[in-house]
């Protein structure tokens, strides 16, 4: 006899946009999940799940409420650095040096997450923390990992990444641009 298997994913609460969005209506719900069609979320680990929670909570409590007045003002979202930073998700898979060593899935669910609430600041975290912090995870020397990748990873340092310049586009392999100290 064939059983119908629900999915966890079915049992995630469906965001309140009153909560997460207070300019819109407040009756308005995000419905419920109401597919899972590859059961993703049952190969989650009990890790990957509670980052994801963590994650979600953080983005459509703190984050989205405020999101709107910079969309509007084609600002940067400086005060909500601080609140990505305390979720410890900076550098994703990078292990040691205060980053977190997530597993590849746990720091994909967390991205997802952000971007959920926010495609733009994913983004941001995404260029900070792979671009970035990755480079140095896999490229650096002990010396610049010891120092740069702590403060990136709580977010007091903000890592860019230059990638255009004018003959060139964002052809990586052909930048001509350097960096002097002075």
């Amino acid at each position: 006899m064939y059983k119908e298997a629900k999915s966890s994913y079915f049992d995630l609460p469906a965001l309140d946009v009153s909560t997460a969005f207070p300019q819109a209506t407040p009756a308005s719900n995000f419905p419920t999940c109401t597919s899972d069609y590859y059961q993703l979320d049952d190969l989650l680990t009990v890790e990957e799940k509670a980052i994801r929670m963590k994650v979600r909570e953080c983005m459509e409590k703190e984050v989205a409420p405020i999101m709107t007045k910079y969309w509007e003002k084609a600002d940067f979202p400086f005060e909500v650095v601080p609140k990505l930073g305390a979720l410890h998700i900076s550098g994703g898979t990078i292990k040691g040096y205060g980053c977190p060593g997530l597993s590849i899935t746990g720091s994909v669910v967390a991205l997802a997450e952000v971007a959920r609430v926010d495609a733009s600041f994913s983004t941001f975290i995404l260029v900070h923390s792979s671009l970035a912090m990755l480079t140095i995870g896999l490229c650096g020397s002990e010396m610049q990992k010891r120092k740069y990748l702590p403060s990136l990873a709580e977010l007091i340092s903000i890592a860019c990444w230059g990638l255009t310049e004018p003959d060139y586009g964002s052809d990586a392999s052909a930048l001509r641009t350097t960096a002097t100290k002075v």
